[in-house]
């Protein structure tokens, strides 16, 4: 039956979302008023390997978007607006958490800056 997706299309958006909750819970770890330099780093380094990990997903979020054009113009329109609006829901998941993750690498090394003045 053509109007469905593949199983991959499946499994893909099974992975991005487990890796999405994972990431959207260490980024929702409280930015305590860190001062040691060492903790600073460390943190800013797994927010770095965050954004490596994001940019290697980011090919099954393309097939994904793909996927749903492809369904959507064979499926009949109910069945394609759900998987429309399903990856919809993961896109704008995913900026908000590009972006998060983006900010808080900032604000880290913007802190760690200060840190290295005044040392």
């Amino acid at each position: 039956f053509d109007s469905l997706p593949p199983a991959h299309y499946k499994e893909t958006m099974n992975t991005i979302l487990v890796w999405m909750q994972q990431s959207e819970t260490k980024l929702s770890m409280p930015q305590v008023a860190i001062a040691e330099y060492e903790i600073m780093e460390q943190r800013l380094r797994e927010f770095k390997a965050l954004q490596s990990s994001l940019q290697e997903q980011q090919k099954g979020l393309s097939y994904l978007s793909t996927t749903v054009e492809d369904l959507s113009r064979k499926a009949p329109a109910e069945v394609s607006q759900s998987y429309r609006s399903e990856v919809e829901v993961v896109l704008g998941r995913w900026k908000k958490l590009s972006a998060q993750l983006a900010e808080n690498c900032q604000k880290l090394e913007e802190r760690i800056a200060k840190l290295q003045r005044f040392q």
